[in-house]
């Protein structure tokens, strides 16, 4: 077989063998919830209170959502009208879960649903959560990922404004080019530490899953690696985790043997 229809075969294969990935790791993340709300003899209450500064959201309804074992869907835990700034949701839950709180149809703020009493902070320059170790824990990732990824996007107004006050283009480019290198490597270590050492959690799956998620098919990267190294052995033993990195090792061996 030709070199370039050799490697056309390997994508179509590494392609085919993604979408498999993909329905078994939607079934596996129905079975691991099935399986925590089976052996979880009794539900907990959560009570979450929220206050907002933002004048456009009194009289509007919020929902609390969290995944749906039986339609692998976002379903209504509970909902409420903001008023004068107040709102509150309260119910019970089987076990921990990472739900979204929505307005209209658009989900906008994470949230840590777990027993206790949670808070929720709205306003024009910040949304946080806390009151809980998981929620606190998510909001500092968030917030230094949000800085990180926005002084990223900054840096070609920087490059910009450097050539006006009369660097040379070239330097200016480099040192853009270099500060971005940095900054990029520094959100991976930030994403890499957060996975690892939440990997015995709930935080750890649903980011390890989000981050692999932005590739087309399931491949192993350095940053991969670096986690699979770090993480927990309850985390590499994840059904989800574990099928991602088995079709990642034999995507890798395709596309290796490909090139020879």
């Amino acid at each position: 077989m030709p070199k370039t229809q050799k490697k056309q075969f390997v994508m179509s294969v590494i392609v085919t063998k993604s979408y498999q990935y993909y329905l078994r790791s939607t079934h596996s993340i129905l079975v691991i919830l099935g399986c925590i709300l089976c052996m979880t003899s009794c539900a907990e209450q959560y009570n979450i209170s929220g206050d907002s500064s933002v004048s456009t959201l009194d009289g509007r309804m919020l929902y609390l959502k969290a995944p749906n074992i039986s339609t692998a869907s976002m379903c209504n835990l509970d909902s409420c009208e903001v008023i004068h700034g107040k709102f509150s949701f309260m119910g019970m839950v089987d076990s921990v879960t990472l739900g979204e709180l929505f307005m209209d149809n658009e989900g906008f703020m994470p949230i840590v649903i777990e027993k206790g009493n949670i808070s929720i902070s709205i306003s024009n320059t910040e949304q946080k959560v806390v009151g809980s170790q998981l929620n606190d824990r998510l909001y500092r990732f968030l917030e230094k990922k949000n800085r990180l990824e926005e002084e990223i996007m900054n840096l070609s107004n920087m490059e910009a404004q450097w050539i006006l006050s009369g660097m040379h283009p070239m330097i200016a480019h480099r040192r853009v080019a270099e500060k971005t290198n940095r900054m990029y490597n520094e959100l991976e270590d930030l994403e890499t530490d957060f996975i690892a050492t939440n990997s015995n959690n709930i935080l750890g799956a649903t980011f390890f899953n989000m981050l692999c998620s932005k590739y087309p098919y399931p491949i192993l990267t350095s940053q991969i690696n670096k986690i699979m190294k770090r993480a927990s052995s309850n985390f590499k033993n994840n059904p989800v985790v574990r099928t991602y990195i088995q079709a990642a090792e034999t995507n890798m061996k395709l596309i290796e043997n490909s090139g020879n």
